[in-house]
């Protein structure tokens, strides 16, 4: 069974706040997905809401998981990676060359190029968004649908200035990256064509691995073992979503997709477990 149509990524809905400044709703269902904007500079504010989004830092990959936080410039030419397939977040894009004198952002005190160079410059900043953060993306992601572009504005004002109020330490989950190489090409393989039974121990060696080692890679990664997340693809297939377009300008009606359902249908596992 192939796959190509019907694990879709849903269209993002992007509203531009000022030249230079984007703010996305996203619901992806696709493990690669190029970044909705060319800006040669893109600086990206990740909100995670659930899922994950694996994103290059050096010879690492942070891996960006809900309730979580992150600031990153977007490597050039290279496609978001979301690990397992779904990703949700509210995502603020910025390209810090385009910001004008005299946008909102610099009204209101923030200088987008110290920002920047102060989340970014060692690299991916991640931490875990505080309680005042989760209750501003909930409020955006619930008013998608009817909030003016001053309140997207302030929205986005509050959010970075409590990001800025964090304590400044990253906290997140870092893969080297050769693990997320393979586990993405392993993906991959696996979702190109579901009729093709790929056992874990066929994939092992194919990257040159054992059994073991690529279960664990799997779960680094995925956060979940390499059978349960086939187990929630093949649900997908089998129950695609009746519609993947999102509603006309909002996120407030649109359901999550199935294979979104099948997933928190799964018990939770431990981070640690290699199985």
């Amino acid at each position: 069974m192939k796959t190509d149509n019907l694990i879709p990524a849903a269209p993002l809905d992007r509203r531009e706040l000022a030249p230079g400044v984007q703010l996305c709703f996203t619901r992806l269902d696709a493990p690669l997905c190029p970044p909705p904007l060319d800006w040669p500079r893109l600086l990206v504010f990740d909100f995670c809401r659930s899922g994950r989004r694996a994103i290059p830092d050096g010879a690492q990959y942070a891996i960006v998981t809900e309730g979580h936080a992150a600031v990153s410039f977007a490597v050039p030419g290279a496609d978001f990676y979301l690990p397992g397939s779904q990703y949700e977040a509210l995502q603020l894009f910025i390209d810090p060359d385009a910001v004008q004198a005299d946008s909102f952002l610099t009204l209101m005190g923030l200088e987008i190029g110290g920002i920047a160079d102060y989340f970014c410059r060692g690299g991916v900043h991640c931490c875990p968004m505080s309680d005042a953060i989760t209750a501003i993306v909930d409020e955006v992601w619930d008013d998608a649908a009817y909030a003016a572009p001053g309140e997207l504005r302030y929205a986005a004002v509050r959010l970075l200035y409590e990001l800025l109020r964090l304590p400044d330490e990253a906290d997140t989950a870092r893969c080297p990256a050769r693990q997320v190489e393979c586990v993405r090409e392993a993906e991959t393989l696996v979702l190109q064509d579901l009729s093709v039974r790929r056992p874990a121990r066929e994939l092992a060696d194919h990257f040159g691995l054992s059994e073991s080692g690529f279960k664990l890679y799997c779960q680094n990664v995925l956060g979940e073992g390499y059978l349960a997340w086939k187990e929630v693809i093949e649900k997908y297939v089998k129950e695609p979503p009746s519609c993947c377009a999102r509603p006309p300008s909002g996120c407030r009606t649109s359901p999550p997709g199935s294979a979104m359902r099948a997933r928190a249908a799964l018990p939770r596992r431990s981070t640690t477990s290699s199985a």
